[in-house]
């Protein structure tokens, strides 16, 4: 009997090898839509991913069992929760990692309800079609197991096409010089201030990757930096609380105590409450600046009530706390960098780690970019 490793690993390499359309034509047109259905949905509904892919390689470790009974506490049931953790999500994180959550599918409150996953499970996965097709993937493989195989590999197949297309957005481009510093900020103000649509979170992100983009280029440029380090970013879905960041952005001297900290606010208008957040943070430390920006327009609620907060506390604190906008901070970054065309590919790089990290940037945030990076900044 194959492993759990062993049989995601033959099914990768055989959905690799032969072509989808192949793949495909093993299966019904309805079994095919329903597991498109899955993987087009992945980006937000990632957890019935792992839970379908979960259920199909246990299903092929064990046919005996029944995969819709997916906690030990119903009869005949077993732990979906383990075995995800233990085999399917490790492997996902190598091969897949956009597809993978952080530690396992069942902890997602639609999935993890105590009742087996029937075609009247009452959990609330909110996009109907999206819970139709995963209850009818489980019901069809628990009815044959002899198409869990097939199901497990057309999936991975669509996976790979997915991911295949993904990696067009991020495809390297020729920038020359002439491409102007303006240009390249009318480029950020697009794609930070565009609007993407109700369903498509982590916008918020954007202006943390773009100033971050701008500090790996100017820290190697800029005296003030000589010997800082600039700190990893922090997951989007880290909160504050669980890291020991003061801010988005953290420069450190080499003693690892924090020297600069910058914190982002996405449609915010900069208060005088912020500064005192602001403060609260580093009141204990020896920071020498900290920066609140934000992209609001206009970037204040009242100006002169945030210059008093940060005036108040410049009497008992050292460090100089600085309030700007987003869209101005860049202007200014931009000049001190002696390459500023290079932020172009610095901003996409960033925007893929991010992405295949799962970290809030999503699929549509790219298409957007290298929209921009075709029509504004004119890169083929």
């Amino acid at each position: 009997m194959p492993t759990p490793n062993e049989i995601m690993k033959s099914a990768y390499q055989q959905a690799k090898k032969e072509s989808l359309e192949k793949l495909l034509a093993e299966l019904s047109s309805e079994s095919v839509q329903n597991l498109r259905t899955v993987v087009e949905n992945a980006e937000t509904q990632k957890a019935v991913l792992g839970v379908t892919l979960t259920s199909l390689v246990y299903k092929i470790y064990d046919p005996k069992q029944d995969i819709r009974k997916h906690q030990e506490g119903m009869k005949g049931g077993y732990s979906g929760r383990t075995f995800d953790t233990k085999y399917v999500t490790p492997f996902l994180k190598d091969k897949f990692p956009h597809f993978a959550m952080a530690e396992s599918a069942w902890l997602t409150r639609s999935l993890e309800q105590p009742r087996p996953f029937n075609l009247n499970y009452a959990g609330k996965i909110r996009n109907t079609a999206l819970k139709t097709a995963f209850l009818k993937i489980l019901d069809q493989i628990q009815s044959d197991s002899t198409l869990a195989p097939k199901f497990l590999v057309a999936l991975m197949g669509l996976m790979l096409e997915a991911t295949a297309k993904d990696d067009a957005l991020f495809a390297k481009v020729h920038i020359t010089s002439s491409v102007t510093i303006s240009k390249i900020i009318d480029a950020f103000n697009l794609h930070i201030r565009h609007d993407y649509g109700k369903g498509v979170v982590g916008t918020a992100r954007l202006p943390v990757l773009a100033i971050y983009s701008v500090y790996n280029l100017l820290m190697p440029d800029v005296k003030r930096y000589a010997g800082k380090i600039l700190v990893p970013l922090e997951s989007h879905t880290s909160p504050d609380s669980r890291s020991k960041s003061l801010g988005d952005i953290d420069v450190n001297n080499p003693d690892n105590t924090c020297f600069e900290s910058v914190e982002i606010k996405h449609n915010k208008p900069i208060t005088a409450d912020m500064v005192g957040v602001a403060y609260r943070k580093i009141r204990n430390t020896n920071i020498d600046r900290y920066y609140i920006l934000t992209t609001s327009e206009p970037n204040f609620d009242d100006y002169e009530s945030v210059m008093q907060e940060i005036e108040k506390y410049k009497k008992v604190h050292p460090c100089q706390i600085i309030v700007n906008g987003v869209i101005p901070s860049l202007k200014y970054y931009m000049r001190l960098i002696s390459s500023p065309q290079d932020i172009i590919d610095e901003y996409t790089k960033w925007l893929e780690f991010e992405y295949q990290r799962a970290s809030g940037i999503k699929r549509e945030h790219l298409r957007f970019w290298q929209e921009i990076r075709q029509t504004v900044l004119n890169l083929e």
